[in-house]
Formats: C-alpha cells, sequence, structure tokens
C-alpha cells in the first residue's frame, strides 16, 4: 500500500487546495471592494468532495482517483448591489469568510501533519 497515495492524503491535499483556491477569491474581493461594478466571488468545493466519498467505490484507488478528479468551482455573485457603483462586495462578510478559511486550513495543515506522525511513529514502532 503506497501510504502518501491514500484517501485521508488525498481528501487532505483536496482540501487544502480548495481552501488556498477560495482565500485568493476572498482576497480578489477584498482588494477591489472599492472598484465600480465589481461582483464578489466565491468558491465551493466541499459538496464535490462529499459526493465523490458517499459514492460507493470498489477499490480504495478507485477513491483516491474521485477525490483526485474532484475540481472547484468557482461563481461570480449575481446578487444586486446597494451601491450606486455597482459593486456587490461586503467587506464585513468577506473578513469573517477570510477568517473561517485560514482557520480550516491550519486546521487540515494539522491534521496532514498529525497524520504523517502517527505514520512516522508506527515505522519506528515508537522509537523516534
Amino acid at each position: 500500500m503506497n501510504w502518501l497515495d491514500s484517501v485521508p492524503v488525498n481528501l487532505l491535499n483536496k482540501d487544502l487546495d480548495g481552501l488556498w483556491q477560495r482565500q485568493q477569491a476572498i482576497s480578489d474581493n477584498i482588494a477591489n471592494v472599492e472598484t465600480p461594478g465589481y461582483k464578489s466571488k466565491t468558491v465551493s468545493f466541499e459538496d464535490q468532495l462529499q459526493e465523490q466519498l458517499e459514492t460507493p467505490a470498489e477499490t480504495t484507488s478507485d477513491t483516491v482517483n474521485r477525490i483526485k478528479s474532484t475540481g472547484t468551482a468557482t461563481s461570480v455573485s449575481t446578487e444586486e448591489s446597494s451601491r450606486l457603483d455597482g459593486n456587490n462586495v461586503d467587506v464585513e462578510k468577506e473578513n469573517t469568510e477570510l477568517a473561517r478559511t485560514q482557520i480550516n486550513y491550519l486546521y487540515s495543515l494539522r491534521e496532514l501533519s498529525d497524520y504523517f506522525s502517527r505514520l512516522k511513529y508506527a515505522i519506528t514502532e515508537g522509537k523516534s
């Protein structure tokens, strides 16, 4: 079994990729808060990953391949703006989402680190 190509590692890697893309979109939204006509962007990927995990697979490698093939969806908001310049970025909402995304990113990094720490512990039989 390839420990680096397992379901948990691929799932956490895909999660980190999606969260990074979400941070980029939120940063773009905040940077363009004063740009006339700018429409905010959102990134979603959790639903796609959940769907891949809920679909039964014959083998673990099938699940890994489905996780790897899962992409992110970036959408542009169609919400009406209350501002005269047509910009619909809500800075408070974006800052809240940025904080939530950063916390999720740090949590996922910690989980990946813990996974490899446990793997190292098992390989060295606790003699590290």
